[in-house]
C-alpha cells in the first residue's frame, strides 16, 4: 500500500483516500469511484453537515475505499487530475441501450 493513502479502519480494513471540504464535494469523486466499480462511503464531521458549515473542519469528509482498491482508486483520481477522464465537446452521447 503506497504511503500517501492512510490506513482509518484496520478492523474493516479501510483506507482514507482523500479529505475534503464539504460533502458536495465528494459527490463527483464518489460517483466516479463507483462508476468504476470502486466501493466508497464517506466519513465526517456530522455538525458540519448539519449546518452546512465549512471552515475550520467544520464540514470536513474523508473518502474511504476497502483497502483492495486503494490503488486503482488512487490511479483514478490521479488519472482525473491529469485530466485524462474529461469527456471532449464533440464527443457523441452514448447509445440507449433500450
Amino acid at each position: 500500500m503506497p504511503d500517501d493513502v492512510r490506513r482509518v479502519h484496520a478492523a474493516d480494513d479501510e483506507v482514507e483516500l482523500l479529505r475534503l471540504q464539504g460533502r458536495i464535494n465528494a459527490e463527483p469523486i464518489l460517483a466516479a469511484l463507483r462508476a468504476n466499480g470502486i466501493p466508497c462511503r464517506l466519513q465526517g464531521e456530522a455538525l458540519g453537515s448539519v449546518y452546512g458549515l465549512t471552515l475550520d473542519g467544520l464540514g470536513e469528509v474523508a473518502i474511504l475505499v476497502p483497502a483492495e482498491h486503494a490503488e486503482a482508486a488512487r490511479a483514478l483520481l490521479d488519472a482525473g487530475a491529469a485530466g485524462e477522464l474529461a469527456v471532449p465537446p464533440d464527443a457523441e452521447p452514448p447509445a440507449d441501450p433500450t
